[in-house]
């Protein structure tokens, strides 16, 4: 059985910056694999899985280039992987359309894979703290 929590949240001015951090990075992830994924498929007519994008997402991790990556959470940044292989899943099965790439001026979300807490009115995040 799944435990679920949807939250409101209104953060401090450090923890904003931290939770912009964390959504900026996840959706950077998902528009990196997008875009790369699609030229794969466009030069060799496969794609990538979610174990190839994450052994390079490691990789990219290291790239003095991207090393802010590491700011972010990196649960965070493997569920924005999940995502995109469901959403391509999803695509192939004729239930959603293609996946498009991310934009900070529409709606963000990110999720916390059990690494999160919510203990008497308070939300804890790695990396972001109590809310």
């Amino acid at each position: 059985m799944f435990n679920v929590f949807k939250v409101r949240i209104y953060p401090n001015q450090q923890q904003e910056i931290a939770l912009n951090k964390n959504l900026g990075c996840a959706r950077f992830v998902w528009n990196y694999y997008l875009n790369k994924t699609n030229s794969q498929y466009q030069a060799t007519g496969k794609g990538m899985t979610y174990c190839q994008m994450a052994k390079d997402l490691t990789q990219l991790k290291k790239n003095t280039d991207y090393e802010w990556l590491a700011e972010s959470t990196a649960a965070t940044l493997q569920q924005a992987l999940k995502n995109l292989e469901s959403a391509f899943k999803n695509f192939f099965k004729k239930r959603a359309k293609f996946p498009k790439f991310k934009s900070k001026h529409k709606k963000q979300s990110i999720r916390y894979p059990e690494s999160c807490s919510l203990k008497k009115q308070r939300f804890k995040t790695p990396k972001i703290g109590d809310c």
